[in-house]
């Protein structure tokens, strides 16, 4: 047998080289592609206030109503009733969210026990109390206007007010009250913040403005005008639904 001459092992070298190389060059995409690969990480969504919602709320009001009437004499005129109390009701309404700003419509009433008098000695109405003041309801339609920051949402609110309150003069010879429920306007603002699924919490400020009332008040024979300012801190409960399901957890 002759043996393989220098030329023929050098091909056979060259030849095992190449191989080799072209071997070495399509191994990393295959071994890749058999290593596991990491998902990136979950985007972080952003809270959607968007949609429908409904809650309770409780709180405390306060506020004073002048009283002006030509008998009066100039140091007195006008005088002033101031009450206070307690109130709780319920609200619902509905929001829209683009980008960070929230636009939304609320509907709010409240049972009020918000009650006093023009002495300013006696917040709590008695069998002695002269001329009393007492809200029994607090009605509102409002639109909101707010920016959403995460699961914060603060807002501003204006609209319309209705109120169902007794009016009770002693100046007459027989003590005489009148139902009154007055339109007017409130205004307001507060914040919000989403810590379950669905379930938000609030607190919130509201001003109430009632236009002047004219009644027959401190004397058979001139009207008196009077006119109510009424302020309200609540906080509440919302619970939203038939908006964005990808709400904080």
């Amino acid at each position: 047998m002759r043996a393989p001459s220098r030329l023929s092992v050098h091909r056979c070298l060259t030849f095992a080289a190449a191989l080799a190389a072209t071997s070495a060059a399509f191994t990393p995409p295959v071994v890749a592609a058999d290593l596991p690969v990491r998902a990136p990480p979950d985007p972080v969504v952003a809270p959607s206030w968007t949609g429908f919602y409904f809650g309770g709320h409780g709180g405390w009001g306060w506020g004073n109503t002048h009283i002006s009437d030509p008998v009066f004499s100039p140091t007195f005129d006008p005088i002033e009733a101031t009450y206070n109390g307690p109130l709780a009701g319920g609200q619902l309404g509905a929001n829209l969210q683009y980008g960070n700003f929230v636009f939304g419509a609320e509907l709010d009433g409240s049972w009020t026990f918000v009650r006093g008098n023009t002495n300013r000695n006696q917040s709590i109405i008695t069998s002695s109390t002269n001329n009393a003041i007492d809200f029994r309801a607090l009605v509102t339609g409002t639109g909101r206007v707010g920016y959403a920051m995460g699961s914060w949402l603060a807002y501003a609110k204006a609209g319309g007010a209705w109120a169902d309150l007794d009016i009770t003069t002693q100046f007459m010879v027989q003590p005489t009250t009148y139902h009154r429920t007055p339109f007017g306007a409130v205004a307001g603002a507060g914040m919000e913040v989403a810590f379950l699924r669905n379930v938000s919490a609030t607190l919130e400020y509201n001003l109430f403005y009632f236009p002047t009332d004219h009644l027959v008040y401190a004397s058979l024979n001139t009207t008196s005008s009077l006119d109510h300012v009424v302020q309200v801190v609540k906080a509440g409960i919302n619970v939203r639904f038939g908006g964005d399901p990808n709400l904080p957890r």
